[in-house]
């Protein structure tokens, strides 16, 4: 009875150090994947072009036992009507249709796209002991964007725009970009909710890359300055290779 009473004592005593174990939350390493949706508005130079757009993207980071993560990404930008007026107005006439192919009047549609890649580096502020992958996010980066005019295939139609023509009309457009992120991260210790949600904002140094614009009938040579803003979301899917250890150093799974 007593050699019972003693293993029911041990038990329970593993039992309760396990659960006080698991109530103490450590900061977890590996590589985390992210799929990401944005809402940006145009600043500067991009807002005389375009309205408001989204993004879709996708990117991996890794994050050290200290909650520092670094990583690269990339967005690729959809929007909808031109906000820029004249580029066509060779093309149309005053009611602003073309004539395609088939001598059928159809108006112009063209609708903005672009991408941007980036190196990002940020750490995560834990506010929460039970949770020390979640909390503040802070990041920034740099990269590359290039964001153009997207003709659809009505407008391809019309003799003027077809072939190399478009390419005097798509404003096509790249350079250097810095972004800036603050948000929270959420990182659930059950692996069932990460995601992390907060507000970007970004910065490009372009130029325009064709030689010249129709419309204008000649280049634009002149630096642009092309920023954004806007609200940023993404899921995260982790794939943990260790924890941090007391003493500072990797436990790994």
């Amino acid at each position: 009875m007593r050699r019972i009473i003693c293993l029911l004592f041990i038990l329970s005593a593993l039992t309760a150090n396990a659960q006080r174990r698991d109530t103490v939350s450590r900061v977890k390493t590996g590589f985390i994947c992210q799929f990401t949706y944005n809402f940006n508005v145009p600043g500067a130079d991009l807002a005389k072009r375009y309205y408001a757009n989204s993004a879709v993207g996708a990117g991996v980071y890794y994050k050290t036992g200290k909650n520092w993560f670094f990583g690269i990404e990339g967005s690729y930008w959809f929007g909808g009507k031109l906000k820029e007026a004249g580029i066509f107005d060779q093309v149309v006439d005053s009611a602003g249709y073309a004539i395609d192919n088939n001598g059928s009047f159809i108006p112009i549609d063209a609708q903005q796209r672009g991408y941007n890649l980036n190196v990002k580096v940020g750490k995560v502020f834990p506010v929460m002991k039970k949770n020390k992958n979640s909390g503040i996010m802070v990041s920034m980066g740099a990269g590359y964007m290039e964001h153009f005019l997207r003709l659809t295939n009505n407008s391809l139609g019309v003799a003027a725009l077809q072939g190399d023509f478009r390419y005097g009309y798509d404003r096509l457009t790249s350079g250097l970009m810095f972004n800036e992120f603050i948000g929270w991260q959420n990182l659930d210790k059950r692996n069932r909710l990460n995601f992390f949600i907060g507000f970007e904002f970004a910065q490009g140094y372009t130029y325009s890359r064709r030689t010249i614009d129709y419309d204008k009938r000649t280049g634009n040579p002149n630096p642009r300055f092309d920023s954004y803003y806007g609200i940023r979301f993404g899921w995260l899917l982790p794939i943990y290779t260790g924890v941090a250890s007391s003493g500072g150093g990797y436990k790994f799974k």
